[in-house]
């Protein structure tokens, strides 16, 4: 068995707090935007984005919840509650788009096309965090075996 590969303990304490509040600030700042601009289309164009919003803003905050759970460990374990964030959005966008779209009377292809700007909001933030990890983590036994070679790229 081999051993296990842990993160140095100042790991948390390096979080770029401050990047992650801006950030967050200019999402909902975006999505306020987004909203705003809804309002020339029209109350059923408002009415799509608004609930679009609701939709990405629950999916986000549950994908945010899985990373959440997964920090302080291995860097492996952070990497894999990012992608698992990844898939709760994905299934919470496609739920909320079926329920949404059958239950009540929003316009379809606005409702779509928000929650896309807003998927890809989140997408963003959660790609953002996944390569400051990668880029900030240091395992204690990485080896670096790079020789240029095809075979050391799938290793």
């Amino acid at each position: 068995m081999s051993p296990k590969k842990e993160q140095p303990s100042p790991f948390f304490m390096i979080f770029p707090w401050g990047k992650v509040a801006g950030m967050l600030f200019l999402a909902v700042l975006g999505a306020m935007f987004v909203y705003r601009l809804s309002e020339t289309g029209g109350i059923h164009v408002t009415r799509a984005c608004l609930f679009s919003m609701i939709v990405a803003g629950v999916a986000g905050i549950t994908g945010f919840f899985a990373i959440g759970k997964t920090w302080g460990r291995d860097v492996h374990w952070v990497l894999i509650g990012v992608m698992i964030a990844a898939a709760i959005r994905l299934l919470i966008g496609g739920a909320g788009v079926a329920i949404i779209t059958s239950f009540t009377n929003v316009h379809r292809s606005w409702f779509v096309l928000f929650l896309g700007i807003y998927y890809l909001a989140f997408l963003a933030i959660d790609t953002w965090f996944a390569l400051w990890v990668l880029r900030n983590c240091e395992l204690k036994d990485r080896e670096r075996k790079i020789h240029d070679n095809i075979w050391d790229m799938f290793s």
